[in-house]
């Protein structure tokens, strides 16, 4: 009797390509999951110190990116009216501050410590490249701030994002970022403050406003040097 050979690698070649699909896929997710789970405690750390509590931030996963239909780049549950313990981060997010903690230099955020805030107007032509390259990582920076501020017990989005301006410096201290880095990317998010959504702003978000986290000092919006928010402050919506 004769075996057509063929035949049979053709049927093995057919059974094979599927197979190896599946272990690429495999693959693809463990190698994903590790890398995500990495980043993600070390993000859990800094947001702890911010939150002064212990914290875990989550990082969407590529699967759940490919579906997400929301529009935002992070957010804190607050089941009861209290503030969880965790955060969740979209993709993009985790991914500019994952890049942001394994490089040695920021050139994208070079920029930001050239300009004069003070004179800083959002229609200032000059500065649009800028802005333009710097936005997504200062942007990444200041949501893990303001969420952080969330997850120390402060619901209102104007609250939460002017403390997370405010903190958004040391933020970049702990994620391997310089001193001028941080207070240009903390000068950029308070200039802009005007673009935002009206409940993301407040006229207290100023120094000596009800906002200033250190009204005894003349330095907003970053304090030198960067720290916490002050021991024992927290939100209202901290449960115990």
């Amino acid at each position: 009797m004769l075996i057509d050979t063929s035949r049979a690698d053709t049927c093995r070649m057919k059974l094979a390509a599927p197979l190896l699909l599946v272990v690429l896929v495999v693959s693809g997710w463990g190698w994903e999951h590790h890398v995500r789970t990495k980043n993600e405690a070390a993000l859990s750390v800094v947001a702890s110190e911010l939150a002064g509590r212990s914290v875990h931030v989550s990082c969407q996963s590529l699967w759940k990116s490919l579906v997400d239909v929301d529009n935002r780049l992070g957010d804190v549950p607050f089941p009861n009216g209290y503030a969880s313990a965790h955060t969740h981060l979209t993709r993009a997010v985790c991914g500019k501050l994952t890049h942001f903690r394994k490089v040695s230099s920021h050139p994208e955020l070079d920029c930001l410590t050239r300009i004069d805030w003070s004179r800083f107007t959002q229609a200032d032509a000059s500065n649009a490249d800028c802005i333009r390259d710097a936005d997504p990582e200062a942007e990444a920076l200041m949501t893990l701030a303001h969420e952080s501020m969330h997850l120390r017990g402060w619901a209102d989005e104007a609250t939460a994002q002017c403390y997370g301006i405010q903190e958004v410096a040391y933020t970049v201290e702990r994620l391997g970022g310089t001193l001028a880095e941080g207070k240009a990317v903390a000068s950029f998010m308070l200039a802009v403050q005007g673009g935002m959504p009206e409940e993301y702003q407040s006229g207290e978000c100023r120094a000596g406003g009800d906002l200033d986290l250190h009204p005894d000092t003349p330095d907003f919006p970053t304090e030198a040097p960067p720290g916490p928010p002050p021991a024992g402050l927290y939100g209202p919506q901290l449960g115990t």
